[in-house]
C-alpha cells in the first residue's frame, strides 16, 4: 500500500543459489524422474517426457498465452503488488529452486510499473490466469530451465486477501465508532454492555466488542438513560460485533499462515528435508483457507449492516426511541425537509445487494476447462471480489447510520461522548446536521466514499 521497495540481502541470495545448485545436481543424478514442467510438458501434456534439447526449446518459446481475461476494469495496483509479494514469499522459501535472479526480478517489479491485470475472468486451476500477465512482465519467472517451478501458486488470492484483511481491520474500527454513536444517540442502557457479560459468554471476541464499545462511551452520563431494555438489535450488538471481530482476525491469521505456506507445483525438497532430496508434484497452489475466510468476512458485513438498518429505523420511531418522532425538530413537520426521515429506506436495497454478493464461494460443480488435468478452479479470487463489493456496500449503510445518529444527537442538543467527539466532527464535515432542505443522498455518498477511502489506507475519513 505504501509503495515500499524490497531488496535481497547477500545471505538470502547465497541460500537461493545453493538451493538451485542442489536441484540441478539432483536432476543430474535422477535423469529419469518425473518433475512437472521440468522433465515433462505442461498441463494436458504432463505425461509427455522432455529431454534436454526439447526442454530448452520449450523454455525459449515461453508462455503460450499473453493474457486471456477481461472484465470491467483492472485489479488495484496495490493488489498486483500484493501478488508479487506473495510470489516473493514462495521463492524465498526455496521450494521452486530458482536462483537469486528470480527473487531479484520480483523485487525490481515492486518498483514498477506493474502490469494491468483485468479484474474479471481470472478464476482458474492454480490461479494461472493472472499469472499469464505476470509472466510477461517478469520474464525471469519462466526463463530458466534449471529451476523447479515458475511460480504457479495461490499468489493472487493470498496477496489480495492480505489487502482485504488490512481493509477489514480499519473498517471494523470505523464500525465500532459508528455503532457506539448509534448506541449513545438511542440512549440505550449501559447494562447491555456490562463487562461481566463477556465472562458469561466465554468468547474473547465478544468480550473485546464489549470493551471497545464501552471505551467509545467512556464518560457518558448514567442518569437520564432509558430505564428499560432497548430493542434486540441493541442488546445483541456486542455479540454480532464480536463475531465480526472474529471474522477479521480469522482473515488476518489465514493470510499470515498462507504467506508462510506458499507452495507451487512442483516443489523441490533438499537433502536435509525429511525423506531425503526429492521433487514433489503438489496441489499446494490451491489455497482452500482463503475463500472461507473471505466468505466469513462478507457474512459479517451483512450481519452488521442488518443491525445498523434496524438502528436507523428505530432512531426515527419516537415511540420506541423516546426521541422526537422521525427526528423532526420541535414544532416542525417532516415535510419541511429538515430531517433524516426517509433515509431509512436507502439501506434496504443496499442490503439486498450485499446478500447476493455474500453468497459462499464454493467449488464449482462444473469442470472448468478442456484439459483433463485442470478440472477444479480455485475460488479465492471470486471470494475476494465478493468481499470487496460487500465491504463497499457496507460503507454505504454505515454512512447512513452515522448520519442518522449525528442527527439524533443534534435535534436533542446532546454532545457526542468525549472519545467520539473527533469522529463525529469528521462525520459532520461530509454530512452536516440537517437544518435546511438539501439533497441528502449526495452528502451520504461523500461520507460513504470517505469511509471506503479510510479503509483503503488514508488516515482521515
Amino acid at each position: 500500500l505504501g509503495g515500499e521497495r524490497a531488496r535481497l540481502g547477500p545471505d538470502v541470495a547465497a541460500r537461493l543459489e545453493a538451493d538451485r545448485a542442489a536441484f540441478q545436481a539432483w536432476l543430474a543424478d535422477n535423469p529419469g524422474r518425473f518433475v512437472y514442467g521440468v522433465t515433462s510438458d505442461f498441463g494436458p501434456h504432463a505425461n509427455r517426457r522432455l529431454e534436454g534439447e526439447e526442454r530448452r526449446r520449450l523454455r525459449q518459446l515461453g508462455v503460450p498465452f499473453l493474457g486471456l481475461s477481461f472484465g470491467d476494469g483492472a485489479l488495484p495496483e496495490a493488489g498486483v503488488r500484493a501478488m508479487v509479494v506473495a510470489l516473493l514469499a514462495l521463492f524465498l522459501r526455496g521450494g521452486p529452486a530458482a536462483g537469486p535472479a528470480v527473487a531479484e526480478a520480483l523485487c525490481r517489479a515492486l518498483d514498477g510499473p506493474l502490469p494491468k491485470i483485468p479484474d474479471g475472468g481470472l478464476t482458474s486451476p492454480g490461479e494461472m490466469m493472472p499469472m499469464f500477465y505476470l509472466y510477461q512482465a517478469i520474464p525471469e519467472l519462466v526463463a530458466d530451465e534449471g529451476q523447479a517451478s515458475a511460480g504457479n501458486s495461490a499468489a493472487a488470492s493470498v496477496g489480495l486477501a492480505g489487502l482485504a484483511a488490512i481493509g477489514a481491520r480499519r473498517r471494523l474500527e470505523l464500525a465500532v465508532q459508528v455503532l457506539a454513536l448509534s448506541y449513545e444517540a438511542f440512549n440505550a442502557p449501559l447494562e447491555h454492555l456490562d463487562p461481566a457479560l463477556g465472562e458469561l459468554w466465554g468468547d474473547p471476541f465478544e468480550a473485546e466488542a464489549l470493551a471497545r464499545l464501552m471505551a467509545c462511551l467512556e464518560g457518558v452520563p448514567t442518569d437520564g438513560r432509558r430505564d428499560y431494555q432497548a430493542p434486540v438489535s441493541y442488546r445483541i450488538l456486542p455479540r454480532v460485533l464480536g463475531q465480526a471481530l472474529r471474522a477479521g482476525a480469522r482473515l488476518s491469521d489465514t493470510v499470515e499462515v498462507s504467506l508462510q505456506a506458499m507452495v507451487s507445483n512442483p516443489m523441490f525438497l533438499p537433502e536435509e528435508g525429511r525423506g531425503g532430496a526429492r521433487a514433489l508434484s503438489t496441489g499446494g497452489f490451491h489455497n482452500a483457507l482463503v475463500p472461507q475466510a473471505l466468505d466469513g468476512m462478507s457474512a459479517a458485513w451483512v450481519d452488521l449492516a442488518s443491525l445498523m438498518h434496524r438502528h436507523i429505523v428505530k432512531l426515527h420511531r419516537g415511540a420506541v426511541s423516546g426521541l422526537p418522532d422521525r427526528l423532526v425538530r420541535e414544532g416542525e413537520s417532516y415535510r419541511q425537509g429538515r430531517t433524516t426521515s426517509y433515509l431509512e429506506f436507502v439501506p434496504g436495497d443496499i442490503l439486498e445487494e450485499m446478500r447476493r454478493w455474500a453468497e459462499p464461494s464454493l467449488l464449482s460443480p462444473a469442470e472448468p476447462g478442456a484439459s483433463h488435468q485442470d478440472d477444479v478452479s480455485a475460488p479465492g479470487l471470486i471470494a475476494w471480489r465478493n468481499e470487496r463489493r460487500v465491504a463497499v456496500l457496507f460503507d454505504r449503510v454505515m454512512a447512513v447510520m452515522a448520519a442518522v445518529a449525528s442527527q439524533a444527537l443534534d435535534v436533542t442538543g446532546r454532545a457526542a461522548p468525549v472519545p467520539l467527539t473527533g469522529f463525529l466532527e469528521e462525520v459532520r464535515e461530509h454530512f452536516p446536521p440537517v437544518c435546511e432542505k438539501r439533497v441528502l443522498g449526495e452528502d451520504a455518498a461523500r461520507l460513504a466514499a470517505a469511509f471506503t477511502h479510510r479503509a483503503a489506507g488514508s488516515e482521515r475519513a
